[in-house]
């Protein structure tokens, strides 16, 4: 022991020179792994047995932030990419004994997160420069103040492991990636366990980062927690981070999904899986279970009801509570109001000239046209004359004023939105986008909220939309339709194919000739987050189909058919659904025989 702690010794570098990143050079060879394959790093690819470390390694740091009151890492595909290719990078392109942080392209941790699709906050890191197992890294970066620091950072929500071990000569290098996305709020099971032997586990639900800009969330104030991404059956209930849940019976890999909004119901849906069961399929451990962002998002059931364009926003909002909102001049006070967005309103009222306010940003998404949806309303609409304007300003270009009258409003006291389009051009000398509203007239001027969204597009009944900035990380899609001057109501898009499933696959029935018909069998049927009925048909005389509550009976009687196999099919179809066909064999036998066979345990 003295000689390794002597080799730690010699081999523990200075901090990093950038914050909150260090590293520990350990090695420590056991036996050898098979080698990687010949030619390019393909960091999507993992070994089994280093997948198995990456994934403990996981678990044993968030066992580590648990005993220390810090909450769990959600394992990010993002992350791990990037830190499995700096491993690699390091063992098979840097000459032995190299320890350090920034890579043979001169980049560093920040640059390779972004760089493998990580477009939250990255930058920190661990890294052992050497194979270590995962019982011997996480103690190591522990007794290590800077690791430890790392490690156990609450700002933290999201984690990469990348194990790489050459089999030649068993040198490898292992690095532990942190990272934390605004817009994306986790819920953990089991503090990351790969697997559970009992039903019964222990939730960890992020709240959503505070953020002050148009493109944030609010904290979260309800969730809803389910088995399947349409929450079958859930209901809201307070938001809270530590839940209990009981998973689905059986075994096998079980998911939870959450989901979360605001008070302006701005809604954000994440899950995790876990195995349950004793004897994991490692082999089906992968991607699938870790975090990922996406570019775009599918919606489905899309439909203007005779309005033909449609827009989407992620929930993008300007608000009378916003931090920047305030009064420009003249006569301004905040209001209670029920009918408003999240309970309150501005008013703007006569008195001392014209009254004005503002609201601003300077982190809005930049150089992509956009419609501003203004939220007012008047106390008094009989005025042919002007009684408010409304502008915006982006990147130093101005879009309006928009003059409104009274007669504008449709009645008086009733909320009303009106459409300004605008950019937000990248303008270093101008940064601001600004909502700019005045009251002018003799009336009372409510302003309650501006929503945001992407300008109209012929709408489909389902659409795939690349949301700007690229970070679609489960964020509730709002969608309105327009015939140019008339919108529609907002409503939540549906982001799971409406589409029916149908287990097993395929039956067969076995019988002899002249004993009769063999038992039934059932169909289990569901249909994604669809409502539509559904009903079931057998294509052949002897198929007998009944629909039993969400499953389906399929009997086969054998009455005047001959010895040998036939061929038919259930399909079950609802109105707006593709299909499902069930192929259905029956073998009608002359003799069965019973065999028995030795029986062989353990």
């Amino acid at each position: 022991m003295a000689r390794v702690a002597d080799f730690i010794a010699r081999w523990l570098c200075c901090p990093w020179r950038r914050p909150r990143v260090l590293i520990l050079f350990v090695v420590l060879v056991a036996s050898v792994l098979p080698a990687r394959a010949q030619g390019g790093f393909d960091p999507t690819i993992q070994t089994p047995a280093l997948l198995l470390d990456e994934a403990r390694t996981v678990y044993l740091g968030n066992l580590a932030r648990r005993d220390h009151g810090v909450p769990p890492l959600r394992w990010n595909r993002q992350l791990t990419h990037a830190a499995r290719w700096y491993s690699w990078d390091s063992t098979e392109n840097r000459p032995p004994g190299f320890c350090g942080h920034q890579d043979t392209n001169g980049k560093w941790p920040d640059y390779r997160a972004r760089a493998f699709g990580y477009l939250g906050a990255a930058g920190a890191e661990n890294a052992f420069c050497g194979y270590v197992t995962p019982d011997h890294a996480i103690p190591g970066w522990m007794n290590s103040p800077g690791h430890r620091g790392n490690l156990l950072d609450p700002n933290s929500r999201e984690v990469g492991l990348g194990y790489y071990r050459r089999a030649g000569d068993g040198r490898g290098y292992v690095t532990q990636d942190f990272g934390t996305d605004p817009v994306y709020a986790p819920v953990i099971i089991e503090h990351e366990a790969i697997s559970t032997t009992s039903p019964a586990v222990n939730l960890y639900v992020y709240d959503r980062a505070a953020q002050s800009g148009f493109a944030g969330l609010g904290a979260a104030t309800q969730m809803m927690v389910g088995h399947d991404p349409c929450l079958t059956g859930a209901t809201w209930e307070p938001y809270a981070a530590h839940k209990t849940w009981t998973l689905q019976g059986g075994e096998g890999w079980r998911s939870v999904y959450v989901k979360t909004r605001d008070a302006f119901s701005r809604t954000l849906t994440v899950s995790d899986t876990i195995y349950l069961g004793a004897n994991v399929p490692l082999n089906e451990l992968g991607d699938a279970q870790l975090s990922t962002t996406r570019p775009e998002v599918t919606l489905y059931g899309l439909d203007g009801g005779g309005l033909p364009m449609v827009q989407f926003s992620l929930g993008w909002l300007a608000d009378d509570t916003y931090v920047t909102f305030g009064k420009l001049w003249g006569n301004g006070e905040r209001v209670n109001a029920p009918s408003a967005w999240g309970g309150t309103a501005y008013r703007l009222f006569p008195g001392a000239g014209e009254s004005s306010a503002w609201v601003w940003d300077t982190s809005f998404i930049k150089d992509v046209p956009m419609v501003a949806y203004f939220r007012m309303k008047v106390s008094d609409n009989t005025s042919g004359g002007e009684v408010a304007r409304i502008t915006v300003k982006g990147g130093g270009t101005e879009y309006g004023p928009l003059s409104l009258r009274g007669v504008d409003f449709a009645a008086p006291g009733q909320y009303q939105e009106f459409a300004v389009n605008f950019t937000f051009h990248s303008n270093p000398n101008h940064a601001f986008l600004v909502f700019q509203f005045w009251r002018s007239g003799a009336a009372d001027v409510f302003v309650d909220a501006v929503s945001i969204f992407s300008v109209p597009q012929p709408v489909s009944p389902t659409m795939t939309w690349t949301v700007p900035g690229g970070n679609y990380r489960g964020q509730g899609v709002w969608v309105r339709y327009t015939d140019g001057t008339r919108p529609s109501a907002i409503a939540e898009a549906a982001t799971v194919p409406p589409a029916l499933a149908v287990t097993p696959a395929t039956l067969t029935f076995v019988t002899t000739r002249g004993v009769g018909p063999p038992s039934p069998a059932m169909l289990n049927v569901s249909q994604g987050c669809a409502s539509s009925d559904w009903q079931a048909s057998g294509d052949a005389p002897w198929l007998r189909v009944e629909k039993v509550g969400t499953a389906v009976r399929v009997s086969a009687d054998p009455s005047g058919l001959g010895v040998g196999l036939h061929e038919g099919a259930v399909i079950i179809a609802a109105t707006g659904l593709p299909s499902v066909t069930v192929p259905v064999r029956l073998l009608i036998v002359d003799t069965a025989h019973s065999i028995y066979v030795p029986y062989v345990g353990q």
